[in-house]
């Protein structure tokens, strides 16, 4: 099972049935986990360089392919991130650089951090108590396969399912198309709506999502289409139109609330909500694509922080539009905070999902269910892991395993 999309595939098949639950979950953790060290070489590892060095020389050669990939993302976040960057162009900085090099890929195989993790949570100057405060991507991965029943994560992993178990609440046009056969379909959506948003099915993180113009993408219908079906199934979907509030942090991108939610024995539990907001010329307000995010007060809907970006950025203001991030009041908050209780209690099933909001003039609507959604943009901004936060609430939930 080497990525996700494959490892879905075949999840898909099975029957749904508590045996094949439990099976699948526990094969998922052990997978995700194949490439970790034990406690006693993490320790060692900590407290002393030159046990550091061997221990990440035996990862190299014990899982050789996994530590390729890793230092392929390595040298990628020396390139994309700034700080990296600019140490890279100074030689006084060179043994520093290899020294956080080291120290980034000890941190994948001992915790489970990407190098964008490793960054945005500033791991470089914490200790080993501190790393384990948070949540990597490895964790992240082990906690949603104990959390939620990965049989029926189907309804989240295929955008097109999502939009047909919550239509009510995305309150606009949605058609799917994967064949020579659904031309005909597609010719109806795009005459209704020749401005509209297109998505591949079983892509996240923003990946595929764009905006297009009929009139005005360069190609004919059909060669549209035809683009659209040899990239796999798609969903298309009407346009969203945000509201002024939200439009007031970047005009281009269509700006979102993402709230997470967690259904336990006594209810469901907001533990945060952020504001996700993209930059100028963006359509997407993707963290990874630079978007610059806010944390919000659940209860009363007030932006209680600065602006994050993935990449280092502080911002008081937002860098598009200079609305302040600090005490904005977000709009028709108690109708928001209705719409997460209910969405959560769709498929009780899935315990741990992150709900992604648009507001518009008519109230706030549905983008997407995230029930393998990434977690960093509330530690990265509050410099503190939520390791302690989730394993609380997991102690008063009908675990899968």
């Amino acid at each position: 099972m080497p990525n996700d999309n494959k490892q879905n595939a075949l999840i898909r098949r099975l029957p749904d049935k508590p045996l094949f639950r439990k099976a699948v979950s526990k094969l998922k953790i052990k997978l995700t986990n194949r490439h970790s060290l034990t406690d006693a070489q993490v320790r060692e590892g900590e407290q002393n360089t030159e046990a550091k060095n061997r221990i990440v020389s035996e990862c190299r050669k014990k899982w050789g392919k996994a530590a390729a990939s890793a230092e392929s993302q390595i040298s990628q976040a020396f390139s994309d991130l700034p700080l990296y960057a600019e140490m890279k162009n100074d030689p006084e900085k060179a043994e520093e650089l290899e020294e956080i090099r080291l120290d980034m890929l000890f941190c994948y195989f001992a915790y489970g951090f990407t190098p964008v993790e490793y960054f945005s949570f500033r791991l470089r100057s914490k200790s080993m108590d501190e790393r384990n405060s948070f949540i990597s991507s490895r964790l992240r991965q082990t906690f949603r396969c104990r959390m939620n029943d990965l049989l029926k994560a189907e309804i989240f992993n295929d955008k097109v399912k999502t939009y047909r178990r919550f239509k009510e609440f995305y309150k606009r046009d949605a058609t799917s198309v994967s064949g020579p056969e659904h031309f005909e379909r597609f010719q109806r959506f795009v005459k209704k709506h020749p401005v509209f948003v297109k998505k591949q099915c079983f892509e996240a993180q923003g990946h595929s999502v764009e905006l297009i113009d009929i009139q005005n993408c360069g190609k004919t219908p059909k060669e549209l289409f035809d683009s659209l079906i040899a990239q796999g199934k798609h969903i298309l979907e009407q346009k969203i139109i945000q509201s002024p509030a939200l439009a007031a942090f970047n005009e281009s991108s269509v700006n979102t609330v993402r709230a997470i939610t967690f259904v336990t024995k006594n209810g469901t539990v907001v533990p945060y909500c952020t504001l996700r907001t993209g930059r100028p010329g963006s359509f997407v307000d993707n963290g990874g694509a630079g978007g610059v995010q806010a944390c919000i007060d659940f209860e009363t809907g007030v932006i209680v922080t600065d602006g994050y970006d993935e990449i280092g950025g502080v911002y008081a203001d937002h860098p598009a539009s200079g609305t302040t991030f600090k005490g904005y009041q977000m709009p028709d908050w108690e109708q928001l905070r209705a719409l997460v209780y209910k969405l959560a209690e769709v498929v009780p099933e899935i315990h741990f999902i992150g709900w992604d909001l648009a507001h518009t003039e008519n109230g706030w609507v549905m983008v997407e269910g995230n029930e393998n959604c990434y977690i960093i943009a509330k530690q990265m901004i509050d410099d503190r892991g939520l390791r302690s936060t989730f394993e609380g609430i997991m102690k008063d939930m009908e675990l899968v395993v």
